[in-house]
């Protein structure tokens, strides 16, 4: 069984590498984090995760390219994968639209 977390986006960077190799010790396919303006930036909070993980995967939740130019996107997804990531362990989740109301 495939078993994947979502932890809330107000934690540390410290608190997601604690619980991250936590649930990698447990056999836990995958930890996410959400991309909220008033939290943590993802990127930043997974890089310490994954410089002290190796199996784990890592996901970024509801990446907007209508917030966040999609080459700022680029750039920091290939700047998490070169600085601590070996293989594939990068999950990315974009949203497609705005919210209509």
């Amino acid at each position: 069984m495939k078993i994947d977390i979502i932890l809330e986006p107000d934690l540390t960077p410290e608190q997601i590498c604690e619980l991250g190799m936590v649930a990698e010790n447990y056999g836990i396919e995958s930890v996410w984090t959400s991309n909220y303006f008033s939290h943590w930036d993802p990127f930043i909070s997974l890089t310490q995760l994954a410089n002290k993980t190796s199996q784990i995967k890592l996901g970024i939740l509801a990446v907007s390219p209508f917030e966040m130019h999609p080459l700022k996107i680029a750039n920091s997804v290939l700047t998490l994968m070169r600085s601590a990531m070996e293989g594939r362990r990068l999950l990315l989740a974009l949203e497609k639209e705005i919210s209509r109301q």
